[in-house]
């Protein structure tokens, strides 16, 4: 597929009106086409912010204003040519009509703005009670981003624009346990607990973001079957990211990083296809 075509099915993709077939050429191309993951990347954030804006019921005193501020325009016609008032009256109804289709009436009128947070995904929580209990770590983590237990298809559902599987069993002979989703800000985000024989993994799946907060622990190159990832170290656990144009796979985890991960990541990441040795790594962490 030629990127002009991808292009054009960006929108419908991001909307969820592109067919399967559509989706599939266009997460294989955007997969190897760096300039075609960044355009998709830049749409997936728009549809996300504009997401942000909730409906709600029109506030009662909106028509008062309006009527106000036309009876103010009738008030001063005699000073104005009739070509400049009509101009003035379409200007007001052309503007209401912008403001509903942009869905303003939906805020909460009087809300602070500042409660709109940014897309970060703070680990530090978790990666600092690593070392004395694992799984509290991960709950800590779930209840931080007020995590709520669902099934994978559910998940998968609410997960809007992210690329991920939740297999009941994963390579190894990891048992899916309890699945979630939670939210990153405004973004929506999904984690899974799984158990081998008593062994804990756990599994994070968000938007790719500027910035991902570490606390004191550094993170490092890694390589996942063919793939360029990072890879936060803490004692004999690590937590694993490993990014495609549409979503981080996390994985925290005892696994070997070259002969027991990249199986498991496989299972986890549809567009994870460990043949081209592309990077995945970018500068910002993501």
């Amino acid at each position: 597929m030629s990127c002009e075509k991808v292009r054009n099915l960006l929108g419908p993709y991001v909307d969820g009106e592109a067919a399967p077939d559509a989706r599939r050429e266009v997460e294989a191309h955007v997969s190897d086409c760096y300039t075609c993951s960044e355009e998709f990347e830049h749409i997936r954030k728009l549809a996300v912010s504009l997401g942000r804006f909730r409906t709600g019921s029109v506030p009662s005193e909106l028509w008062t204003t309006i009527e106000h501020r036309l009876d103010n325009q009738s008030r001063v016609r005699s000073f104005f040519p009739s070509v400049v008032r009509s101009r003035s009256l379409l200007a007001i109804a052309a503007s209401i009509v912008v403001v509903i289709g942009l869905g303003l009436f939906g805020l909460p009128w009087g809300r602070d703005s500042s409660q709109v947070h940014a897309e970060s995904v703070d680990f530090a929580v978790l990666l600092d009670g690593l070392q004395h209990d694992a799984v509290a770590a991960f709950d800590k983590f779930l209840t931080q981003y007020k995590a709520v237990v669902t099934t994978p298809e559910e998940a998968k559902r609410n997960a809007f624009g992210l690329n991920f599987d939740l297999p009941l069993t994963l390579p190894g002979g990891f048992e899916l346990q309890t699945a979630y989703v939670l939210r990153f800000g405004e973004a929506p985000g999904v984690a899974a607990r799984y158990d081998r024989g008593g062994e804990f993994l756990g599994v994070v799946f968000h938007a790719p973001v500027l910035k991902e907060h570490f606390g004191t622990h550094k993170d490092r190159a890694c390589v996942v079957g063919k793939h360029r990832g990072h890879s936060v170290p803490v004692g004999d656990w690590s937590l694993v990211h490993l990014t495609d144009p549409t979503t981080c796979h996390c994985v925290l985890s005892r696994l070997n990083e070259s002969t027991e991960l990249p199986a498991v990541m496989a299972a986890l990441a549809p567009l994870y296809a460990p043949t081209t040795g592309a990077s995945d790594h970018r500068p910002d962490g993501s």
